[in-house]
């Protein structure tokens, strides 16, 4: 490691499952053969955050204490003795949900690398971006567009990222009817990519500024969640696509009422819930229903380059890194109606 860098750094520790992040200052990570080390610049406040600080994940003590992040963007610093193909000293990257995975099993080999069982991610197995400093396996670094700002990119390396993994799964082509059900940040992002692409978009949430916004971006209709908004959509034609961001089992009567036949339904909340799915409504339908979670590097590098040619304005507000486990709260009281992203520089 070069001398120029310090010995000890600042990170946003979470020392134990539903305890507040610390600010504390801990040992320098050092690249190993096959690392690279990232000076941050900016990271997302996640909702996952949120989830693994206060223990929803059902973590092994053992993990603990542990930094957060997933949603980090920073330049190359350092790079592990005999490590190969590592992007260059300066060069800016993303440290994204993915941290490596054992690139061999056929998940890996067929370009599904997030359905590897040995994956293992950033800020829950590998200390994650919530820290000046971190560390990133050479071979899963996305270089970041120059056209893309730090602050605005941080959110797409996860909220972004997902939902453009998620309609890139869909049978989505122009006039394609989307209803995307939760308008928070991650149904921000498939609203404008979904608008990008040349769909027609109808978003459902049942908070009405969340609706506002939606139709700031482009959302052709929107619907107050309830008992009647699958009927709603169906009466404006109903959705070929449903993209589930709404973490509640609720939604499904919604979906069902609001879908024309051999409709993509694709799950991507984290809902621990079962749902009323019947079997006869899915094969009279011609129905698929998946599931969809984070992206590839493979996708990563796409999504980045499609969002540096079409810029995605969703509401990016800066937070001291000092500041992060109240963006945290913030969050979970339900404050937040666009991403907030740590600018290390504040």
């Amino acid at each position: 490691m070069p001398d120029t860098l310090p010995l000890t750094m600042q990170a946003a520790l979470c020392p134990a499952p539903g305890a507040p992040l610390e600010m504390r200052e801990v040992a320098m990570p050092t690249p190993g053969t096959g690392q690279v080390l990232v000076k941050l610049e900016t990271c997302g406040v996640c909702h996952s955050d949120l989830h693994l600080r206060d223990g929803q994940e059902d973590l092994p003590d053992s993990y603990y204490p542990l930094i957060l992040g997933h949603e980090g963007i920073g330049r190359v610093v350092a790079i592990g003795p005999g490590t190969q193909n590592a992007p260059a000293i300066g060069t800016r990257i993303g440290l994204p949900w993915i941290y490596d995975t054992c690139l061999a099993c056929k998940p890996c080999m067929t370009g599904h690398e997030v359905l590897c069982a040995e994956n293992t991610a950033r800020g829950v197995q590998k200390h994650g971006a919530f820290a000046e400093y971190a560390l990133c396996p050479a071979n899963f670094a996305v270089q970041i567009p120059d056209s893309i700002d730090p602050l605005e990119g941080a959110p797409l390396l996860c909220a972004g990222l997902t939902a453009w993994s998620a309609l890139r799964k869909t049978k989505l082509e122009a006039g394609t009817n989307v209803a995307i059900i939760g308008a928070g940040g991650l149904g921000q992002y498939g609203i404008l990519i979904a608008k990008a692409r040349g769909a027609r978009v109808i978003v459902v949430d049942r908070d009405e500024a969340k609706l506002t916004t939606a139709k700031k971006l482009g959302a052709d209709m929107t619907v107050l969640a309830g008992e009647d908004a699958g009927q709603a959509i169906k009466d404006a034609g109903g959705a070929d696509v449903v993209l589930n961001f709404a973490p509640s089992p609720a939604i499904w009567d919604t979906v069902e009422a609001a879908v024309n036949p051999m409709a993509d339904i694709v799950a991507i909340a984290m809902v621990h819930d079962p749902m009323p799915l019947s079997m006869m409504w899915l094969i009279d339908g011609g129905h698929r229903v998946f599931g969809s979670s984070v992206g590839t590097r493979s996708e990563l590098a796409d999504f980045l380059a499609f969002a540096a040619a079409n810029p995605l304005a969703v509401d990016v507000e800066a937070v001291s890194f000092a500041d992060v486990d109240a963006a945290l709260n913030r969050l979970k009281a339900g404050e937040v109606t666009g991403r907030l992203c740590i600018d290390f520089a504040r």
